[in-house]
C-alpha cells in the first residue's frame, strides 16, 4: 500500500534521529519535503536534520512499496563511494530508504537565478567538469544494479545525419543519467555537488549528461519562455550571445580539455538527449506535451546546422 507523507514522518524522523550522537539529539530540528513533481508513481519523502543550525543528514525514503529505485541509489552510493567518484556520503540504510550527508545549501537553479556572468560561468564550468570525472571513472557495475542506460544507443532512424555521425563517434562509459540543473547542490563557497543517483549506469552516452545541465539551463536563463513560448526560448538559444552563451562555451570546451569530446559532438546529440528525456519522463508516468523535449528536437532537426554557445555542429 503506498503510503503518505504523514503516515511515515514520524518514524523516519526517529530513524534519523537516531543516526546523531545520544548527547546531540535534544539540539536537532528537523525538515521534510516532498519534491514538487508530477509523476503519478514513485513519490519520495525527504526528512533532513540540522544541528545548531548546520545540516547533517537527509533521508530519502520509497512511499510507494514497488519503488527499487531508493534502494538501487543506496547501493550506487555505496559502492561509488568505495571509488573515485564523488557521491553523497552514505550513512545508513533505512527501513524504507536511507541516509546520506548533507550537501550544499540551495539548488543550482536558484543560485543561477541570481547569478551574476561570472558566477553562471563558473557554475556551468565546474557542473561540466563534474560530469567529466564522471565520465571518465571506471564505469563500474554495482551489484544487481546494473540497468540499460537512460540514454541507450540510437538506431540512428529519422535522427539528422549530423546526429547520427556524432552517435559514431559518441563517448561511451559511466553516466549520471539525470545531471539536470535540479541535482546539483551550491554550497555557502561555492562548491557543487552532484545529487540523485538513482539513474547511474555504467554504460551511456556521457554527452547526454552534458547536454541536461547546459540546454535545461536555458530554461533559467530565459524565463520569460513561459509566456513568449518554445520557439522564442530556441531563437535565444541558438542565436543570442549573453551571459549564458558564454557559460555554455566556457562548459562545453572544458569538458572538451577534460574528456576530449568536441562541443560539435555534444550539440549534435541534442535530438538523441531529447528522446532519452522523453522516455524516462514517460516511464515515470508524468506527462510530456508541455516539457520542451519534443519541440526542442523539432527544431533541432529542421535546422541542424545552427549555433548554442558557438559551437558549430
Amino acid at each position: 500500500m503506498i503510503a503518505t507523507p504523514a503516515d511515515v514522518l514520524g518514524a523516519v524522523t526517529e530513524e534519523v534521529r537516531a543516526l546523531h550522537d545520544p548527547a546531540d539529539r535534544d539540539r536537532l530540528t528537523f525538515e521534510h519535503w516532498v519534491p514538487r513533481s508530477e509523476r503519478k508513481q514513485r513519490q519520495r519523502l525527504f526528512v533532513a536534520s540540522v544541528l545548531d543550525g548546520t545540516p547533517r543528514y537527509v533521508a530519502k525514503v520509497a512511499l510507494d512499496p514497488e519503488d527499487a529505485m531508493v534502494g538501487r541509489e543506496w547501493r550506487i552510493l555505496r559502492a561509488l563511494h568505495e571509488g573515485a567518484t564523488t557521491v553523497p556520503s552514505p550513512v545508513a540504510a533505512l527501513e524504507r530508504g536511507f541516509a546520506m550527508a548533507s550537501v550544499g545549501s540551495r539548488d543550482l537553479p536558484d543560485a543561477l537565478r541570481d547569478a551574476d556572468p561570472a558566477t553562471w560561468r563558473r557554475l556551468l564550468v565546474r557542473g561540466a567538469e563534474i560530469g567529466a570525472r564522471v565520465h571518465l571513472s571506471d564505469e563500474r557495475a554495482v551489484g544487481d544494479t546494473t540497468a540499460p542506460p537512460t540514454a541507450p544507443l540510437e538506431s540512428g532512424h529519422d535522427l539528422p545525419v549530423e546526429t547520427v555521425e556524432a552517435l559514431a563517434r559518441a563517448r561511451v562509459g559511466a553516466v549520471h543519467g539525470d545531471m539536470g540543473p535540479w541535482n546539483f547542490r551550491v554550497a555557502d563557497d561555492g562548491a557543487l555537488s552532484l545529487i540523485d543517483w538513482e539513474d547511474y549506469a555504467p554504460r551511456g552516452i556521457c554527452a547526454l549528461d552534458v547536454l541536461n545541465l547546459l540546454l535545461t539551463a536555458s530554461l533559467i536563463a530565459y524565463p520569460e519562455y513561459r509566456e513568449r513560448g518554445f520557439d522564442w526560448l530556441f531563437g535565444r538559444l541558438y542565436d543570442g550571445d549573453d551571459p549564458y552563451h558564454d557559460a555554455v562555451r566556457a562548459a562545453l570546451s572544458r569538458y572538451e580539455e577534460v574528456t576530449g569530446e568536441a562541443p560539435a559532438t555534444v550539440l549534435a546529440l541534442t535530438p538523441v538527449f531529447c528522446g532519452a528525456m522523453i522516455r524516462r519522463i514517460r516511464a515515470q508516468g508524468r506527462p510530456v506535451d508541455h516539457l520542451f523535449f519534443g519541440p526542442l528536437a523539432a527544431y533541432f532537426a529542421d535546422r541542424p546546422l545552427r549555433r548554442l554557445g558557438g559551437a558549430h555542429v
